[in-house]
């Protein structure tokens, strides 16, 4: 434990244990002669239930008379040494006003505009909301918030139950190829093992929702840790005479199986049911007329809105001595419905607007990462089979005129994804150099069908010019494909408007450089 005389050597099989701990925050070090230092920061001790961690070194064998083994005080990865920002989750937890919503501890970092205080929309350099990806445990989810915009990623509270929580990686560029279809950023969400000695409970109330956590082993090699967690806003809005009443319920697992020293599963699962309703009776105990008024104008226009989504995976590592393979296996699923009648009398004649669609992915993605002699070589290919359905009617009114649009749409496409990335360090570690090359592309369409039109290579290197100084530099190409509610749209004749348009997979460029000064071990 860094800053304390406390410490511990694990024992052959790599096992260690350090108890008698007062509760608070540690750093932990780790380190072992042939391997590279590793620290993991504000580690949060609690007599609740014991932290499990799991620490991988990397190899660093050197011929030298003496040997001084020095961490790096921040976490820097090959493939993005400027742009990446590893987020512990004792700074979600105490980061001001965050709530414990990862969103809004990223909404304040360097090049990540302000939004609106009741969304959480992430907008890096001007980039749209829907130019991030989200990763748990390796394996994508479409969103991370409740009522969610449909084609955007943002929302008003965040999903993810921060006790599961370990660390996030925040890549603001220099994405690693083997995560694509992002433009603005790339969070990998790093979550805790379950409990393997015993059952143990975490009840929460915050102050929008209360929640249950749980989490043990479930046999010699399975633990599983699990969250359900409902809101209580609806109450609260009611009891102020709102004209509408949000209700949202979230549900998270974790399962992890050791099969052997060489094989792991991880099983992941992570899921929304959101509920917009109206307040009938907002305008019951009030006597202002603007707010009688302005509650009138809101039930007028707004829909009942009913939204679900999940996302479940599972990814199965194989180790071996100098490599690991990954394959990953995941479904995720929007269901996104409104409907609005006139006057709010649910009547068929009233009906003014009736909207549902759907959006499921069906992904598979291989992966093979090796070490050896200060290489490291990551390469595979993914595979993406998507279903997209729409239907919507609408009453438009034009003064006497009425209008009506009644409109439905099925897309089914199959994407694919090539990609691999090579790194190496050069003069004694005081250099970083890394290449890769990635490219998408699908069956919607001539246009999106050939991989040489998104080709995607990227270049990133580090330069040590002493123990504080660096110099960070990395530059890249990005492609990421439109929304689906662009590709579904169906003109009149029915056909997809955009099929044989100029529509293709949109363009981004990143170059970014910066200057790295860390004058101790705790500040950069």
């Amino acid at each position: 434990l860094e800053g304390t005389s406390l410490g511990v050597i694990s024992r052959e099989d790599g096992t260690y244990l350090l108890d008698g701990l007062t509760p608070g925050n540690y750093n932990l070090a780790c380190s072992f002669l042939g391997f590279k230092k590793a620290i993991k920061y504000e580690i949060q001790v609690s007599t609740i239930k014991p932290i499990i961690l799991d620490i991988g070194l990397i190899e660093d064998v050197k011929e030298l008379e003496s040997i001084e083994i020095q961490a790096s005080p921040f976490s820097k990865t090959e493939e993005s040494p400027v742009s990446m920002r590893t987020i512990g989750s004792t700074e979600i937890f105490r980061n001001p006003g965050g709530n414990r919503d990862i969103s809004k501890v990223i909404q304040s970092l360097p090049g990540v505009a302000t939004t609106v205080s009741f969304r959480n929309d992430i907008i890096i350099r001007g980039g749209a909301p829907n130019e991030n990806r989200f990763y748990l445990d390796g394996i994508e989810g479409p969103n991370i918030n409740h009522f969610a915009t449909q084609g955007s990623s943002g929302g008003p509270v965040g999903m993810i139950n921060v006790n599961f929580i370990r660390e996030v990686d925040f890549y603001s560029g220099a994405f690693p190829s083997n995560r694509g279809n992002a433009l603005s950023s790339v969070m990998e969400f790093k979550q805790i093992e379950g409990n393997d000695e015993k059952f143990a409970g975490n009840f929460m109330i915050g102050s929008s929702d209360i929640g249950l956590t749980m989490d043990g082993p479930i046999g010699k090699r399975s633990t599983l840790i699990c969250s359900v967690r409902r809101s209580y806003l609806q109450f609260l809005f009611k009891g102020l005479g709102l004209p509408f009443l949000p209700t949202y319920t979230d549900f998270q697992f974790k399962n992890s199986i050791k099969l052997n020293d060489k094989n792991k599963i991880t099983i992941i699962g992570l899921g929304a049911i959101d509920d917009f309703e109206l307040n009938q009776n907002a305008n019951d105990n009030i006597e202002d007329e603007e707010t009688i008024e302005r509650n009138n104008y809101i039930l007028g226009y707004l829909p009942i809105n009913t939204q679900w989504n999940y996302t479940v995976g599972m990814n199965w590592q194989h180790f071996m001595e100098r490599s690991y393979q990954t394959v990953v296996i995941s479904r995720n699923h929007l269901n996104n419905s409104a409907v609005k009648y006139q006057d709010n009398i649910n009547e068929t004649e009233n009906l003014l607007f009736d909207y549902n669609s759907q959006e499921i992915e069906n992904k598979i993605r291989f992966e093979n990462t090796w070490r050896n002699n200060g290489w490291k070589l990551n390469y595979g290919l993914g595979c993406e089979q998507v279903t997209y359905t729409n239907s919507t009617f609408e009453k438009i009114a034009y003064g006497p005129i009425v209008s009506t649009v009644d409109f439905d749409s099925d897309l089914n496409l199959i994407k694919y994804a090539c990609f691999g990335q090579i790194s190496k360090t050069l003069l004694n570690d005081r250099m970083i150099m890394s290449l890769g090359v990635r490219t998408d592309f699908n069956d919607y369409s001539s246009q999106m069908s050939n991989p040489v039109d998104q080709a995607s290579p990227r270049f990133s290197a580090s330069y040590s010019l002493s123990t504080k100084w660096f110099l960070n530099f990395n530059l890249g190409r990005y492609f990421q494909l439109p929304p689906y509610t662009v590709l579904g749209y169906r003109n009149q004749k029915g056909s997809l408007a955009n099929k044989e348009s100029e529509v293709a997979y949109i363009q981004a460029d990143h170059l970014v450089g910066g200057l790295e000064f860390n004058p101790n071990q705790y500040a950069k």
